[in-house]
């Protein structure tokens, strides 16, 4: 909990307000296009048949309008991810400052965008082969906010410990704390696009109290 308040913190009033709102305006951006990309482009190309695709081929304006909110959020925490990924250390390195412990290893701008890619895959996948459990009240809350909180505790926390140790080591530590861990990342989960940077605040501190 402590960890969480520090993150939120961080984002609202502390030293990663400008790279949230930059985060924010990226993501949601990209993930407008690419739901409205989905629908124009993808869609049409299925062929006709059972199941809630055809529904939505068929049922008209209002449909397609709630298609492409759900397309959306199932987006969204991917493209968030993706975006973040470029900004995630540079917000890490920033509250290590902050709360005076040792900064981690440089992560180069390319290994950033890598490791947005790898932790934003994961979740697209994922996400877009549950889009079905969306338009089904209670479970989608729960689906997408178990799966996107797991992924996104999951690594944030390897990418954060793996600035200060080995990746084998950071799984490690990963494993052993799991449930905190996935605390950490639900409450991410319900704040998709700003989530990387609560995230790398959040788990900044989570992995350093857990290395003490």
């Amino acid at each position: 909990m402590t960890a969480i308040l520090g993150g939120l913190k961080d984002v609202i009033f502390g030293r990663l307000t400008l790279l949230a709102i930059l985060n924010f305006i990226l993501a949601v951006t990209l993930t407008v296009l690419a739901a409205g990309a989905l629908i124009k482009y993808v869609v049409p190309l299925i062929p006709d048949g059972g199941g809630w695709l055809a529904n939505v081929s068929t049922a008209g304006e209002f449909v397609a309008s709630v298609a492409v909110v759900v397309l959306a959020i199932a987006l969204s925490p991917a493209i968030s991810m993706l975006v973040g990924g470029l900004l995630f250390d540079v917000a890490a390195e920033r509250v290590e400052k902050k709360i005076g412990v040792p900064a981690g290893r440089a992560v180069p701008l390319h290994q950033g965008l890598l490791n947005g890619a790898r932790i934003a895959l994961p979740a697209l996948i994922l996400n877009l082969l549950v889009i079905p459990l969306y338009f089904i009240p209670v479970v989608n809350a729960i689906v997408f906010y178990g799966l996107n909180g797991f992924l996104m505790g999951r690594e944030y926390s390897t990418v954060t410990a793996a600035r200060h140790m080995s990746f084998r080591d950071a799984v490690q530590l990963r494993k052993r704390n799991g449930l905190k861990v996935f605390l950490v990342g639900l409450a991410c989960s319900f704040i998709p696009f700003f989530a990387p940077l609560v995230g790398a605040s959040a788990m900044t501190r989570l992995v350093q109290s857990l290395r003490t």
